[in-house]
């Protein structure tokens, strides 16, 4: 009779197998042999583009100030295409078209049963809009890509600059690796580790305390023998928190990912009563995300009984 010892261990060199061998995969823009250098309007010689672009960016934030309505939202994203597509040697720009997807198919599309597979096309979107802003932002790194090397080999290349681009890289790959299953999930881990661990060390503040949220929710969800750790976890919420408690997400996620991981169920009920019963505008410029994560808690709460024994 096998032992339980051999048991465990063949069950984890299993799940190993099964992470390596049937998880999804997508091909990056810097493997991708149609993929240029991004061009600029000068370039093109495009009578009026600067002015052109000023128009669209102006456009794309005024609807996107409205992003609760989804039809606004895709209305930003829309101008923020056509501006990319004039010119893409700017990394901001392709960080707010990531977001812009990012936003759309995590705050909207999520919502509804019939759109799955949108949302997985945007978070897609997303994360390859990223990518091109990644290849705008460090010329070296664009030329390393292109001669095949993996991005966590020359995350040292980024700068501070580079650091909305590879959070919403991360956040956009993430989703949809997570949304493919857990296979496609650990394959991808050491990689968005690497990523996120500069964007931490560059700017741990970005947008509410972003690279501290990603890393509790990285923790929390991969295996001990694939790197998870709940008292890394609790710390990177925790920081995250405290870098911007008015941010609902963070709680969201601490409930979803550690509370539940941890069986913590009072924590869980905690963390999303204080979303569902906060005032979503106590933070304005967030008010639209937070408003999709009291739904999200809704939700959420709602599945205590099947998520805790």
């Amino acid at each position: 009779m096998t032992s339980h010892r051999s048991t465990v261990v063949l069950s984890l060199a299993a799940c190993a197998l099964l992470s390596v061998g049937c998880g999804s995969s997508r091909q990056s823009v810097w493997e991708d042999d149609t993929t240029t250098a991004p061009t600029t309007a000068a370039q093109n010689a495009t009578p009026g583009a600067a002015d052109q672009r000023t128009t669209l960016l102006t456009e794309a934030t005024a609807a996107w100030a409205e992003r609760s309505d989804e039809a606004k939202l895709r209305l930003a994203i829309e101008k923020w295409e056509a501006a990319v597509a004039l010119d893409g040697t700017h990394a901001d720009d392709w960080a707010a078209l990531s977001h812009g997807y990012y936003f759309l198919a995590d705050g909207h599309l999520s919502f509804d049963e019939a759109k799955q597979e949108e949302m997985m096309a945007t978070f897609e979107k997303g994360t390859r809009a990223a990518e091109k802003g990644l290849l705008a932002v460090s010329p070296a790194f664009a030329a390393r890509m292109h001669e095949g090397a993996r991005i966590e080999e020359v995350v040292s290349l980024f700068e501070r600059d580079a650091v909305p681009c590879l959070y919403w890289r991360s956040a956009n790959l993430g989703k949809w690796a997570s949304a493919q299953g857990f296979a496609t999930l650990v394959s991808y881990k050491d990689e968005i580790r690497a990523v996120m661990t500069r964007a931490l060390a560059l700017d741990a503040n970005y947008f509410y305390g972003a690279p501290h949220r990603y890393f509790g929710a990285f923790f929390a969800r991969a295996p001990a023998y694939s790197g998870g750790d709940l008292n890394m976890s609790k710390e990177h919420f925790e920081a995250s928190i405290a870098q911007e408690p008015r941010y609902f997400a963070t709680h969201v996620l601490y409930a979803g990912d550690y509370a539940v991981k941890s069986q913590n169920r009072a924590l869980f009920t905690e963390q999303l009563n204080l979303v569902i019963n906060g005032d979503p505008q106590a933070l304005p410029e967030a008010g639209p995300e937070n408003l999709a994560e009291q739904r999200k808690a809704r939700e959420l709460l709602a599945r205590a009984d099947e998520l805790f024994e």
